[in-house]
């Protein structure tokens, strides 16, 4: 009997944990459901925002004593368990790792047999929980013995405690505020001169232009590309007249996806100053049609992540803003929201570059 009530109190304390951290990660479920590649892809948000609160209810709901509508709850979370294992069963034999946000805020770990391995036991406590309810099992407990089932749950709830506290937190680290180095030192060897003797006036007194001199610029590593042509360049021919801000992304995945969305405002933002190339780990003549619209002829092939993984990129999406000097500008940085804080925050300084004339200002 203890067996056979601990499967309940398991899932219970999953769902409330799961549902409680969803309810603050509402984009990252979103995203989620896009790299996992669930269809009706309108509908994400609607779920993203409906799924939390189904979790904490159908939790809650588990322990009114009543045996039909316990038996109704059980069977819809085992449905649901059911329903997650076959997503993750799934994202295993996709190419490239899928980040699942199954606990929200709490974690993003990429989809591995660890994550099938859990899902496999959430499934055998969702079924474990359909026979307690259809008995009467938890009923009678409740009914006959609430104490002993309280005294059941304190046990169950500091044990799983306990073992998050001894496994650790799995949540990714967080990604370094971004940062970017003066426009002009970035942008070509003339402009580098121009900033400094704006710098030589009083500029780098400034308190903003402080924080961005701090930016520690190293040479620009030795990693090719494959253009669409299939012709490979090196990363420093690539800047050798403009420099280039890359945006390193993998179809299919949600936080790039959100950052692909982006892509024509960039280009267009960018184009007078610098080019911005998007850059794939698949060749480019493989690319989604849907993904070349939005990126036109700017797509570039990193051939088994070289060039990301020599700049510091650690995962999809990443950027990294390289001077026309042979310099790193700006970057790494990683994550969807990261990235997009990153480019903005390179949008504002070309912007005040312009204003300041250290920097000719685009075409009416």
């Amino acid at each position: 009997m203890t067996v056979l009530m601990a499967a309940p109190l398991l899932l219970t304390l999953t769902l409330l944990v799961s549902g409680l951290a969803k309810l603050g990660g509402r984009q990252g479920t979103e995203e989620a459901m896009t790299s996992l590649r669930l269809p009706l892809r309108g509908l994400h948000r609607t779920v993203a925002s409906v799924l939390p609160v189904t979790e904490i209810v159908l939790a809650l709901v588990l322990w009114i004593p009543s045996v039909p509508l316990q038996t109704a709850v059980a069977v819809a979370i085992a449905l649901l368990m059911i329903a997650y294992l076959v997503i993750i069963a799934r994202a295993l034999t996709f190419e490239e790792p899928v980040e699942c946000s199954c606990f929200g805020t709490l974690a993003s770990p990429t989809v591995s047999r660890l994550t099938l391995g859990r899902n496999l036991l959430l499934t055998g406590l969702g079924l474990l929980t359909v026979v307690a309810a259809a008995s009467g099992a938890m009923t009678t407990v409740l009914v006959q013995a609430p104490l002993a089932l309280i005294g059941l749950g304190i046990t169950v709830l500091l044990a799983s405690a306990l073992t998050a506290l001894s496994v650790g937190s799995t949540a990714p680290d967080a990604s370094p505020a971004p940062a970017v180095a003066r426009p002009g030192s970035a942008l070509g060897p003339q402009d580098a001169e121009d900033a400094e003797v704006a710098e030589d006036a009083g500029d780098a007194g400034d308190a903003g232009d402080a924080e961005l001199v701090d930016y520690e610029r190293s040479t620009t590593p030795a990693a090719v590309l494959q253009k669409p042509d299939g012709h490979l360049v090196t990363l420093t021919q690539l800047t050798a007249q403009r420099a280039a801000l890359l945006v390193f992304v993998s179809e299919g995945c949600g936080p790039c996806e959100r950052v692909l969305d982006r892509a024509p405002e960039w280009i267009e933002a960018f184009s007078p100053v610098l080019q911005v190339r998007f850059v794939f780990s698949r060749p480019v003549d493989q690319l989604r049609e849907r993904t070349t619209e939005r990126v036109g002829e700017l797509a570039m092939h990193d051939l088994q992540f070289t060039a990301r993984s020599t700049l510091g990129g650690r995962t999809a999406p990443s950027a990294v803003l390289l001077g026309a000097d042979g310099l790193l500008a700006g970057g790494p940085v990683d994550g969807g929201s990261t990235v997009i804080e990153f480019v903005e925050e390179i949008r504002s300084e070309l912007a005040n570059a312009q204003e300041q004339g250290e920097l000719p200002s685009p075409a009416p």
